[in-house]
């Protein structure tokens, strides 16, 4: 057999193979719009967190524990923390009045709460600290509700000396300080409380009377 009549069916067996094209996808093609869709939802994703992280603004935050009638401005009360906006029933920075003070106990980490602020002038408590007898629980702190009791003048007798007496009732603490030594010997406690100011006058009075001062807790808090 010659060559020329081996070809021959060699290439009528060629013609017969189909031949294996690669097509190009087309916009039809499922797999491309679904990986387009992804790629733009990872987009659309991406520019929507840049967005909500640039879009914050400063509110403010309390650094330490505070009772009601505590002055918000003072130096070390308050710091500031980035916010997301909708948060407009706390105070942004620069919204706090002048004269802001705590209408109510609030704790260190808490977002300051519009509704948790007034003015010093509207709040009916006045601040006044006491250096009380020692002897006050290890866990008095701010907040709590104490009552306010006067001894025995230490240099009175035995006939003019009198018993204890109560001063005032119901009287918040703002803040405690360091134990120190009194004036009349032993020691004392430093004791900011807020004091209603229909009982200022009764306080002042215990004050300036010379005898011991004692804070009796009454296991109530704000």
């Amino acid at each position: 057999m010659s060559s020329a009549q081996r070809s021959a069916p060699d290439s009528a067996a060629a013609a017969r193979t189909p031949r294996t094209r690669l097509r190009r996808p087309t916009w039809k093609d499922p797999r491309l719009a679904g990986g387009l869709a992804l790629i733009g939802a990872a987009v659309a994703l991406g520019a929507w967190a840049v967005n909500a992280a640039a879009d914050t603004e400063q509110i403010y935050v309390l650094s330490h524990d505070v009772a009601p009638g505590t002055d918000l401005t003072a130096a070390g009360v308050l710091s500031l923390v980035d916010s997301h906006p909708g948060t407009a029933v706390y105070v942004a920075a620069g919204e706090l009045p002048d004269d802001a003070v705590a209408t109510r106990s609030l704790q260190a980490g808490e977002l300051l709460p519009s509704g948790a602020v007034g003015r010093a002038a509207d709040v009916a408590l006045r601040s006044v600290v006491l250096d009380v007898a020692s002897g006050l629980p290890a866990d008095t702190s701010a907040g709590d509700i104490v009552d306010l009791w006067v001894l025995p003048a230490p240099q009175a007798t035995v006939q003019d000396a009198g018993s204890a007496e109560v001063v005032a009732r119901g009287l918040l603490i703002a803040s405690v300080g360091e134990a120190g030594t009194s004036l009349v010997g032993g020691t004392s406690v430093q004791v900011e409380v807020l004091v209603p100011e229909e009982t200022v006058a009764d306080v002042l009075t215990a004050v300036g009377g010379g005898g011991p001062l004692v804070l009796v807790p009454t296991g109530q808090g704000q």
